[in-house]
């Protein structure tokens, strides 16, 4: 079911209508889908190959390693929810409260049509590598703190305009609001619920407004 789920995730920003994706585009679109499925540490090399249908040389020749290629696909995940953040938070008309639970609500979206499958990235590589590899720990935490300073910068907007509340610092409402996406994502993987993922879109106003 996830090879047949095509989300923004996946689809390459460069490949033109009808042409066929290069190897490296195939090796992070099924390798993503694959570390969602089985984590890091259930994903073989073999296994990605035998999915995108690219040779092991071609594997070794873009990313050297499997630790390499974990590094590439949370990457893209990464600009993956830095775009996907931009998109709501250009919206014109909407107050900051209703881009960021408009935001969140295309987040459980996607969530949902993978069939509870595609939670957080970040969250799925923070639980099973962050504890036991430098190297991706290192990696995690500059892309949460790049993710964190988008939010702050949005909340900071919204103090500006009015529609945030003063009595945080923006960068602590940041901290609120990417922690509860996270939890909320953590609680869904096991409970497949949806209804409590719509639900934080009413405590994301609650907590900043």
């Amino acid at each position: 079911m996830l090879g047949q789920v095509k989300t923004q995730e996946t689809r390459s920003q460069s490949t033109a209508v009808g042409k066929e994706p290069s190897h490296k585009e195939r090796l992070l679109q099924h390798g993503m889908q694959l570390f969602y499925a089985n984590g890091f540490h259930g994903t073989t090399v073999d296994a990605i190959l035998d999915a995108s249908g690219v040779p092991k040389g071609s594997f070794y020749h873009h990313f050297g390693s499997k630790e390499a290629f974990g590094q590439a696909v949370l990457k893209r995940y990464g600009q993956f929810q830095l775009d996907l953040l931009e998109k709501w938070a250009g919206k014109p008309g909407l107050s900051t409260p209703d881009r960021l639970t408009g935001y969140f609500s295309a987040m459980v979206d996607h969530f949902v049509i993978s069939g509870y499958q595609r939670a957080c990235l970040f969250g799925k590589f923070s639980t099973e590598v962050a504890a036991t590899s430098d190297v991706f720990r290192d990696q995690l935490g500059t892309d949460m703190r790049e993710w964190q300073s988008r939010l702050r910068d949005i909340l900071a907007a919204g103090q500006t305009a009015g529609d945030i509340r003063r009595d945080r610092t923006a960068d602590e409402l940041a901290d609120g609001v990417l922690a509860l996406i996270q939890g909320a994502f953590v609680v869904a993987l096991s409970t497949r619920d949806d209804a409590s993922l719509r639900a934080v879109c009413n405590t994301i106003p609650t907590l900043i407004a």
